[in-house]
């Protein structure tokens, strides 16, 4: 099946491993031209090379998404690299671990900028290139709606993230674009380790403890590969979701209890 992907243009954000290199491989796998990003240069190198086995059509470039001139200068020479854009996909890593009180005042302007400001920004540069027909598509996470213990700065900052996406997805779908959320939930990537390895030592608790408990939470009882989150941000992307605008979409397997 044609998903109107091949030769699309794209930039995905933190891309280097985890759901945005997942991303990125299946835009490529379509056939899309996709410029890929990370903060660290060696993983982003790595990705690179990886990818390169796939399609010739994959660019890189450094950016700090904690930065926001580093994120306009990513949209703009990526646009030039790319000699086109048709399709953003916002991805971040996640800010750091903490409760509210712990934080420090400065955890919570860097959180800011990595979750909401450079998303903003992206928004807003990216829409100057974008035409009818383009799509914007931001993974989140489930926290938007049922926050986690530990992580107050990703539980209050993303939450902004799901007024942004209606908001842009309001002005932008006048023009045709259309603006869209991914929820993961649970996924299986570094990440995931970690705040298990967190979780194990500030609860005193084995990690596989931590592990199976998280996965019983989840009524199909695993984490999600992230594929399976590359997949939605596939079709969002596809001529099979032209009128889909505004969503956030739950990725979790069931592990959202709300009705709404």
């Amino acid at each position: 099946m044609d998903l109107g992907i091949k030769n699309k243009k794209v930039i995905v954000t933190a891309s280097s491993k985890g759901i945005g290199y997942a991303i990125a491989k299946r835009f490529l796998e379509e056939g899309a031209h996709v410029l890929i990003s990370s903060h660290n240069e060696e993983n982003l190198v790595k990705a690179y090379n990886n990818l390169k086995k796939i399609s010739d059509n994959v660019y890189y470039m450094k950016t700090d998404l904690a930065n926001v001139e580093d994120v306009k200068l990513l949209i703009n020479e990526g646009y030039k690299i790319l000699n086109g854009l048709n399709i953003l996909v916002y991805v971040t890593g996640s800010p750091k671990p903490g409760s509210f009180l712990e934080l420090s005042i400065d955890d919570w302007y860097t959180g800011f900028n990595l979750l909401l400001m450079s998303a903003v920004v992206a928004i807003k540069e990216a829409a100057k290139y974008m035409k009818e027909g383009d799509r914007i598509i931001l993974s989140t996470s489930f926290t938007l709606k049922q926050p986690l213990p530990n992580l107050d700065l990703s539980n209050i900052v993303r939450l902004s993230l799901a007024g942004l996406i209606k908001s842009a997805s309001q002005l932008l779908g006048r023009k045709g674009i259309l603006v869209n959320g991914i929820m993961p939930g649970w996924v299986l990537t570094e990440r995931m380790e970690q705040l298990i390895k967190d979780r194990s030592r500030r609860e005193n608790r084995t990690e596989d403890e931590i592990r199976n408990e998280i996965v019983k939470d989840v009524p199909l009882n695993r984490p999600a590969m992230p594929e399976e989150i590359a997949n939605v941000a596939l079709f969002l992307a596809s001529n099979l979701a032209t009128y889909i605008n505004g969503a956030l979409i739950p990725v979790d397997g069931g592990l959202l209890k709300s009705t709404l």
